[in-house]
C-alpha cells in the first residue's frame, strides 16, 4: 500500500488532492473503486471519468477539470502509470536467503541480499550481484555474472559466460546462451561449427517469456542498455541490439545482424542475417528484411495490407504477371513515343 502523495513523489507528477489517500491497486476506469488509482493517455477514454469511482486519475494538466477526486498530472499520463505500476508488485518475489532446495557450487559468489528460490541450480565460479532474486528452478550455468539487482522468474537458463549489467529482468522460460545455429556444407551434408562465444546483456534490458538468445560463434552476441525483447523472440548468434531499442514478440533476427539505437521491430517481423539497421529505424509488423536499412529515423514496411480473400486472390495472381505487363508496357511506350 502506498499513499498519493508518495506516489507524485516517486513518479514526478503534481498532486492535486488528499495527499494522504491510500492506494491499493491500479485499475481501469470502468472497474475502478475507492482506493484504486486510473489513468488517462488516450482522449476517446475521457467521458469514462464522468462516472468512474476511483480514488484517484492520472491526467494531462489539459484534462484536470474533468475529475473531481484526487488527481496526479503530467504531460505523459502513460510514463506515470508506468512508473507507478513499479510500486504494485503482481508477484511476491523470494525471500532474501537460498532455499533448501537450492543447489549452488562452493565457488560460487553471492553478493548480500540474493534471494535464490527453489530447485535452482548455479553452477562453479558464477557471480551473483547484489539484490538480484532467482526464483524456482532457474540453471546458471558456469562462469555467469549477474548483475546487481537483476531479477530472473521462474525456469530461466543462462548458459556458461553469460552476462547481464544491472536492473535486468528476464521472464519465464528465457534461455540466454545456448549455441548458436552454425553448420558448415560439404559432400552434401551439414557439419556443426562449434560456438565459443557468449552473450552480454547491459542495464536495464527486459527479456520476455521463451525468448532466445544465441551465443556467438567467436565473440559476444550484444544487447545493448534499455533494451526491451517480448515474448518467444529468436536472436540469432553474433546479432547486436543498440541501446533502448524495442524488439515486438514473434520477431526472428538472424546471425550476425546489428540493429543500432532507439529502433522498433514490431511483431513478427524477420530479419536476415549480416544486416545493418541504421538508428531509429522503425519496423513495421510481419516485415521482412532482406536488405541493409541505412536511413536513420525511416520507418520502413512489407507485404500488403490485409483485405476481403477474394480480392487478396485476384491480386496475388495479377503479382506473378507484374513483370509480363511490364515488358508489354514498355512495348507500348515505344510505339507511342514514335507517332
Amino acid at each position: 500500500m502506498i499513499t498519493l502523495g508518495e506516489l507524485a513523489k516517486l513518479t514526478e507528477a503534481t498532486l492535486i488532492g488528499d495527499e494522504s489517500i491510500n492506494i491499493h491497486r491500479i485499475a481501469t476506469l470502468s472497474e475502478a473503486k475507492q482506493n484504486d488509482i486510473c489513468f488517462v493517455s488516450d482522449n476517446k477514454y475521457l467521458p469514462l471519468l464522468a462516472s468512474c469511482q476511483a480514488s484517484a486519475v492520472i491526467l494531462k494538466p489539459e484534462h484536470e477539470a474533468l475529475f473531481k477526486g484526487g488527481k496526479l498530472i503530467h504531460a505523459n499520463p502513460y510514463f506515470v502509470y508506468a512508473k507507478a505500476s513499479t510500486f504494485f508488485p503482481f508477484m511476491v518475489k523470494p525471500i532474501v536467503g537460498i532455499h533448501s532446495t537450492a543447489v549452488i557450487d562452493d565457488s560460487v559468489i553471492l553478493e548480500e541480499d540474493v534471494a535464490i528460490g527453489p530447485h535452482v541450480v548455479i553452477e562453479k565460479n558464477a557471480v551473483i550481484a547484489k539484490g538480484t532474486t532467482i526464483a524456482a528452478g532457474c540453471y546458471i550455468g558456469e562462469h555467469v555474472t549477474l548483475g546487481a539487482f537483476n531479477e530472473l522468474l521462474p525456469n530461466v537458463t543462462l548458459f556458461s559466460h553469460t552476462k547481464t549489467g544491472n536492473n535486468c529482468r528476464l521472464h519465464s522460460g528465457v534461455v540466454i546462451g545456448d549455441e548458436g545455429f552454425g553448420f558448415a556444407p560439404h559432400n552434401g551434408q551439414w557439419h556443426r561449427i562449434e560456438q565459443f562465444g557468449n552473450v552480454e546483456l547491459g542495464n536495464d534490458v527486459e527479456v520476455g517469456s521463451n525468448t532466445t538468445i544465441d551465443r556467438a560463434a567467436l565473440d559476444t552476441t550484444l544487447i545493448g542498455d534499455g533494451v526491451k525483447i517480448d515474448n518467444q523472440v529468436q536472436v540469432g548468434h553474433n546479432v547486436q541490439i543498440g541501446e533502448h531499442s524495442l524488439i515486438i514478440g514473434g520477431t526472428g533476427i538472424a546471425g550476425s545482424t546489428k540493429i543500432g539505437r532507439g529502433c522498433i521491430i514490431a511483431g513478427a517481423s524477420g530479419i536476415a542475417g549480416h544486416l545493418e539497421i541504421a538508428d531509429g529505424v522503425t519496423v513495421t509488423g510481419m516485415s521482412r528484411v532482406l536488405s541493409s536499412l541505412k536511413k536513420s529515423g525511416a520507418s520502413y514496411s512489407s507485404g500488403t495490407a490485409i483485405e476481403e480473400s477474394a480480392t487478396w486472390r485476384r491480386n496475388a495472381i495479377r503479382f506473378t504477371q507484374l513483370n509480363d505487363m511490364a515488358k508489354r508496357l514498355k512495348v507500348l511506350e515505344e510505339k507511342l513515343s514514335k507517332l
